[in-house]
């Protein structure tokens, strides 16, 4: 076993140093300058941003100027990277869960308020949100439209009796209840949105945070898509692999979705995985999730489990000009741009030159 593990090790390092080499001479040629393309490519790409609660550890203004832009080696931006950000959470301060986990108990509406008021307060994620969107405007000229937001819709779960938000009783044995308390939700959403007058965000759509539709759920979500879309934004899902509906996204009413490969976070998943990911993306319509967290810097079993997300979409410019979900495990992202090492600032740039399509 240890000497399988040490000859792993070493492979990975000829391996980590020749793609040194190779991706920084590539780079330097194609990494976007201060001088070159000052306003965002009209490429729709979407960052997960989880904020919610007091027990997440807070996103700054730089940290998030880190995921909307790309930075040069001295942390300034140079260009727009990302178009767009979602606001998740699974799982509440008090301990509860916003979608079903094993065991894990419902969220009430008073986690549903919570998880608004942490978002919404005062200097918090969506004004730091405001203000990193204000920094790029000053540095880099305006994009081609206002930095775009979704929040996200608490599962409304059925092995709860009621649900309460807002001063409200919600049943949730019925379709039309359980709508209706995602409707209430996206109200609260919306007015405090109004509310909070950003100057450089957008609220452009809702994002349906369960990972699957059940069969229970086949009549609820589409009574979700027509509420969203009375209020004029858009519906969005990510579907995990393996997941039932997620060919069928269209039919629920949902405007765009990507396909979760699920390949970084299992070892044992071969990279394969990643062109069958490409093939159910083309065959439902589908933008593609790109994935990874921070044990790419602790782990050398995650050491390169980036690299396939990056090679499956050089191969396939068709899914580069469509929409991509980006999920860096709350940090990895900001982490990778701020790296002084070689091997992780040449993976930033290759990372860069993917997204942008160039």
């Amino acid at each position: 076993m240890g000497g399988s593990s040490n000859a792993r090790g070493a492979l990975t390092l000829t391996t980590r140093l020749y793609r040194t080499a190779v991706w920084t001479v590539t780079a330097l040629l194609c990494l976007p300058h201060a001088t070159v393309a000052q306003t965002r490519s009209p490429l729709e790409r979407w960052i997960l941003v989880y904020a919610g609660g007091a027990k997440r550890p807070p996103y700054n203004i730089d940290d998030l100027l880190h995921l909307l832009a790309v930075v040069d080696t001295g942390g300034r931006p140079v260009s727009w990277l990302c178009s767009g950000t979602l606001f998740l959470e699974f799982k509440a301060d008090s301990g509860r869960f916003y979608i079903p986990v094993g065991n894990g108990a419902p969220s009430t509406g008073h986690d549903w308020e919570v998880y608004l008021d942490s978002i919404f307060a005062p200097g918090g994620p969506i004004a730091r949100l405001d203000s990193a969107s204000g920094v790029m405007v000053g540095r880099v000229g305006p994009p081609d439209r206002r930095v775009e937001l979704a929040i996200m819709v608490p599962y409304p779960d059925p092995r709860a009796d009621t649900l309460r938000f807002r001063g409200r009783m919600f049943a949730m044995h019925s379709d039309a209840s359980r709508a209706a308390a995602a409707a209430a939700f996206m109200g609260e959403v919306i007015q405090r949105f109004g509310a909070s007058r950003p100057k450089h965000v957008s609220l452009t759509a809702f994002y349906w945070l369960y990972e699957g539709i059940t069969p229970v759920d086949t009549g609820l979500v589409p009574r979700v898509a027509r509420e969203v879309h009375s209020k004029g934004l858009r519906f969005l899902w990510i579907p995990s692999w393996g997941a039932g509906g997620a060919e069928r996204w269209k039919s629920f009413g949902f405007d765009a979705a990507w396909q979760q490969p699920n390949y970084f976070f299992r070892p044992e998943v071969p990279a394969t995985r990643l062109d069958s990911a490409l093939s159910r993306a083309r065959a439902a319509g589908m933008g593609l999730e790109l994935e990874f967290d921070p044990r790419l810097f602790s782990s050398w079993l995650f050491a390169d489990r980036l690299d396939p997300y990056l090679s499956a979409l050089e191969s396939a410019p068709d899914l580069r000009t469509k929409p991509i979900a980006i999920y860096e495990g709350a940090g990895a992202l900001i982490r990778l741009s701020r790296s002084r090492d070689a091997w992780h600032r040449a993976l930033y740039e290759r990372l860069v030159t993917v997204l942008r399509a160039e």
